[in-house]
């Protein structure tokens, strides 16, 4: 089954992304910000990545600009989950760095996530 690792800062969006997610069978990995999420990922390798943009000790945009940049992982599948409120520099920035999907956190459903994360896996491993 794939992984997928959940970044967010916030517990209760993190937490509700990750138990719908292992609900469906993935295995999930979590962190609350991007320098734990990279840390993470070279015990546990993830083959999608759930981020948000705006959180402390290191925003999504620059995690997602290291993933990028890496040999190891720059095809990994990245969804932006953000809110309304994010700045339009970060939302501009991460799209630049080849996002799969944006989804504002204020009207996203469990199942087109769901749905969303199925699809860019599918492609994944084609």
């Amino acid at each position: 089954m794939p992984t997928i690792l959940v970044v967010d800062d916030t517990t209760l969006a993190r937490e509700a992304v990750a138990k719908l997610l292992e609900y469906e069978g993935f295995k999930v990995l979590r962190a609350p910000h991007g320098r734990d999420a990279w840390a993470m990922m070279y015990d546990h390798t993830p083959d999608l990545v759930v981020l948000d943009l705006m959180m402390p000790e290191m925003d999504g945009v620059t995690l997602l600009r290291m993933i990028r940049n890496s040999d190891r992982w720059h095809n990994l599948p990245v969804i932006v989950l953000t809110g309304v409120s994010e700045d339009q520099f970060l939302i501009q920035r991460a799209r630049e760095l080849t996002i799969q999907e944006l989804i504002p956190k204020d009207s996203f459903g469990f199942e087109d996530l769901l749905t969303r994360v199925k699809q860019h896996l599918s492609k994944a491993v084609a």
